[in-house]
């Protein structure tokens, strides 16, 4: 069975990735991939839905770093949406939390990036 499963929808143009399972080495590249060519679009944001995630490790940390620096880049807003320990402690230690827009739901992070 995959352990990391994946699914974009559209709020106001903004495209909400939600990813449901374990992110690892194993399994970050097809998010990242997904990510970057969404970001290839420049929408108005990006939001990563992190709240069905089971396993975060330093390849889910590495991927949201990329991301922020490549959204960035680009001019697009980026936002994680997390209301779980198992996401949300390893970015406090490594003080990734600092660098993301954390949002603790979708609605609240469409409504913050969209300005």
């Amino acid at each position: 069975m995959n352990k990391l499963d994946q699914r974009t929808t559209y709020v106001q143009s903004i495209p909400i990735v939600a990813v449901t399972g374990e992110i690892d080495m194993m399994s970050s590249a097809p998010v990242t991939s997904r990510l970057t060519e969404l970001l290839d679009r420049k929408p108005p944001a990006l939001v990563l839905d992190l709240r069905e995630v089971r396993f975060f490790g330093s390849e889910g940390i590495r991927a949201l770093v990329e991301t922020q620096a490549q959204a960035d880049e680009l001019g697009v807003r980026f936002g994680v949406v997390s209301d779980t320990r198992v996401v949300l402690r390893p970015l406090e230690m490594t003080a990734v939390d600092q660098v993301l827009r954390l949002f603790a739901d979708v609605d609240d992070a469409v409504t913050a990036l969209r300005g």
